[in-house]
């Protein structure tokens, strides 16, 4: 309970007993200090009405840091609950623009993915989305996991995954297991960002099931038409260029135009093989304990 006396009240309370000391303050001029920043535990109104006890400078910058480290901890705990709705797998939940390692190569990439991430909003309202290619193992998929992570950080909803494990749902809701159509392009929509991965592999040798290979086309359009409708950006990655979808997959050309419209920036990444530089650090990791 919060207790207004005078200056002089204040005094008078610590002389007859009526306010107490505690361990790490002393008393001056009949008034509390702290003994470790020696400032005053008490503050004067401005009209010098009254007087009450109060925070001294160290107890201020104690409560400070303890509401800095339960704002973080929560905000951790809202990242991790993002985290799991992104679908984003353990081997890239926990990596950011600071764990890439970044080259002569693909120092440009990295740079526009950051301003990506940074200007965020705009991206979102504009419906601005990316479509980054390159060669096998030249870190796409790093390099897209690195952003879902810094936009789930900024507080965005972010889905990443592939059309493989969409159709699959799709297929599975058919025997009464997964999400329907219509439910999944409900909840597909309900992310700010979207990241499908790998795009193109699922189409690879489509001549040996032609009749699979439509329903899974027809599938994508919709998924694609129904972001599109909604205005909510996607960022592509694939080995393929964008024409490569019609000239090498032979994707139907309104597909590959929905995704050309879609992708307001089309940048390639250029690098080291990702995969054969982890290969040789693990391999000198399990040198290293002698194996």
């Amino acid at each position: 309970m919060l207790v207004f006396r005078t200056l002089e009240m204040l005094k008078a309370d610590f002389a007859n007993g009526k306010e107490v000391l505690r361990p790490d303050e002393y008393l001056n001029n009949g008034l509390p200090y702290c003994k470790k920043c020696k400032q005053p535990r008490w503050y004067v109104s401005d009209d010098n009405l009254f007087a009450i006890r109060g925070l001294c400078k160290c107890q201020e910058e104690q409560r400070m840091q303890q509401q800095q480290i339960e704002l973080k901890q929560k905000r951790m705990i809202e990242f991790n609950n993002r985290q799991k709705l992104s679908l984003l797998g353990d081997r890239y939940k926990n990596i950011m623009f600071e764990n890439a390692i970044i080259t002569q190569s693909n120092v440009d990439i990295y740079n526009k993915a950051r301003i990506y991430v940074q200007k965020s909003n705009v991206m979102l309202d504009n419906n601005i989305g990316l479509y980054i290619y390159g060669d096998n193992s030249s870190g796409k998929t790093f390099l897209t996991a690195c952003m879902c992570n810094e936009l789930v950080w900024k507080g965005y909803r972010c889905v990443y995954t592939n059309l493989a494990n969409i159709l699959n749902e799709i297929r599975a809701s058919y025997d009464g297991k997964g999400l329907g159509v219509c439910e999944l392009l409900r909840k597909l929509n309900t992310y700010d960002f979207a990241f499908i991965d790998d795009l193109g592999k699922e189409f690879i040798g489509r001549e040996y099931n032609p009749k699979n290979s439509k329903w899974a086309e027809e599938k994508f359009f919709e998924i694609l038409n129904s972001r599109y409708n909604a205005k909510k950006p996607i960022i592509f990655s694939s080995n393929y260029l964008i024409g490569e979808l019609i000239t090498v997959l032979g994707l139907d050309k309104a597909i590959v135009e929905r995704i050309n419209e879609m992708s307001t920036r089309v940048i390639k990444l250029e690098g080291d093989d990702f995969r054969q530089r982890e290969r040789e650090e693990k391999s000198e990791l399990a040198k290293k304990l002698g194996i």
